[in-house]
Order: structure tokens, then sequence, then C-alpha cells
């Protein structure tokens, strides 16, 4: 993802990331990486990530794919379970990432997109996508590019979040309201998480398991994570003023100093098998 450039307090300039896939080729590696570290930190994504190791049941000499692999940590996971583990990521920092990460013949990181995968029909037996389909334009395209890949009875686990259960506290709301609004309209996908068993089901799949977990913002996410951030792009977008932005900025800082700051975030997860050929 891409970084722009928004007015912060006092004058200051910060740096925004894109939310679109599209982006992720210019974007800065160093700072996604660190994004993505603290992201893997978090109980939601640790629950839904174990979740989901459990649905594929991966068997060693097996194919394995993360679709998005970021800075490599899944792939290894299914390499140190004896499977062929390949990572596919657009962004060329973040593939050089996971192979510093990685131990050495501990997975291979390939360039790609979900939605033109570089593999032959049918040559892969496992494949997991997280939090990729909320960054592009043709989610359920892109659905079907992985089932295309997919041999019969392959598993599939995606996971992805749903933007709009966002809750804020405290914030005015019609300032959280056009914020919200403005963050919705400026993404790709941002309702991805409720599509995702449609998508897999009308791509011909048999759905296995679904589960959600609800990401709790530490009370430190007011002024480094995303919620820091949220403000900045409604005001550069118009969708808020700048006295608008500093007020809530104060608000939930201040929150947070007496422990009262609340961010949570629903992410969603569904599994599915490939029927075989009839």
């Amino acid at each position: 993802m891409s970084e722009i450039e928004a007015p912060g307090e006092l004058g200051a300039k910060v740096q925004i990331g894109s939310f679109k896939v599209a982006d992720a080729a210019r974007a800065d590696a160093a700072g996604r990486a660190f994004v993505l570290d603290q992201m893997a930190q978090r109980p939601a994504v640790l629950t839904l990530k174990a979740w989901a190791l459990e649905q594929l049941a991966p068997v060693a000499g097996e194919t394995a794919v993360d679709v998005g692999s970021g800075t490599g940590e899944d792939v290894v996971v299914f390499a140190d379970l004896g499977l062929r583990a390949i990572g596919v990521e657009p962004s060329a920092g973040l593939r050089e990432e996971a192979v510093r990460r990685g131990p050495a013949g501990k997975g291979e990181f390939v360039d790609g997109l979900a939605d033109k995968l570089p593999f032959d029909d049918e040559s892969v037996d496992v494949l997991r996508c997280e939090r990729v389909l909320q960054h592009v334009d043709d989610p359920a395209g892109s659905v079907r590019e992985m089932v295309r890949v997919l041999r019969p009875g392959g598993r599939i686990v995606l996971i992805d979040t749903d933007w709009q259960t966002a809750i804020i506290h405290p914030a005015d709301p019609d300032v959280l309201q056009r914020m919200v609004g403005s963050f919705l309209s400026q993404s790709a996908n941002p309702y991805s998480g409720r599509q995702l068993r449609g998508q897999l089901a009308e791509a011909g799949l048999e759905i296995t398991g679904e589960t959600a977990a609800t990401w709790l913002e530490p009370q430190a996410g007011a002024r480094q994570g995303f919620v820091s951030m949220m403000h900045l792009r409604a005001a550069q977008s118009g969708a808020i003023t700048e006295a608008e932005a500093t007020a809530f900025a104060n608000g939930i800082t201040s929150a947070a100093d007496r422990g009262a700051f609340h961010m949570s975030l629903t992410m969603y997860a569904v599994s599915a098998v490939k029927p075989p050929v009839a």
C-alpha cells in the first residue's frame, strides 16, 4: 500500500497508507513491515490464524500458498510442517524482508496478486488469504482465481475485516460518522468480512467452517494505531474540519491517559473445500 501525505496538528506532515492493493508495489516496505508486526500480535489475529491452520489441516508433502504473505511468518509455519510453502506478495520489499527473516530454505516468495496467481490450474492443496480482499477492487474475481489454482479436495481459508463494525469511544457521534464514512468511501472493499462466505459458496466451494473474533485496540492505539491516523485522512478529504480532527485526537488521547479509550473491530474467517470432480 502506498503512502500519501496529510496535514497533521500544528502543520506537521504524516504518512497515511493507501488501502488499495494496487499501490502495494510502491509502498514503504519498512513501514508496512512495522505495521504488520504490530497487527500480528493482536489476540484476535492470533486466534484466527490458529483457527485457520486447524481448518486447513495441512499434510506434509502438500503444496501450500499464502496469498498476501507480507513478512512471511505463515509461510514458515507451513514449511515447518513439511509442506512446499509459497508466499505470494506484490511488494518486493516485503518479499525481501520475508527472506531475510525466515530460516534458509523455509518457503518460497514470489511476485503476484490475488487476481492473477502465478500457478497452474489445480496445483495447490492448501491456500490461505488473510486481510487482503479488503484491499482489492474485485474480491469475487480474486476468490475465483484462488479456486482455479486449488486442487479438487483442496482447502482454503479467507480471513478479513468488516470496517463498518468499528466502534470508537469517545468521539462526537456526528464527527465519527463522517470520519467512518470518508474511510469507507476511500477503501477498495471495506465490507469484506461479511462477503467471504458468499464469495466461496458462489465460486462452487463447500463451506466447512466460519468464525469471528473481536479486535480490541490497546490504549496505546489512540496514539500509534489506525485510529490515530483516521482523523487526518478524514480532514484531508474534507469530511471533517481541522478543528474537529484536533478535538477528536485530543479526546481519544486524553481518554487513553485515563485508561478509558475503546476501539473494537470484528474480523471474520471462513473455510471451505473444493469438491472432487464428479
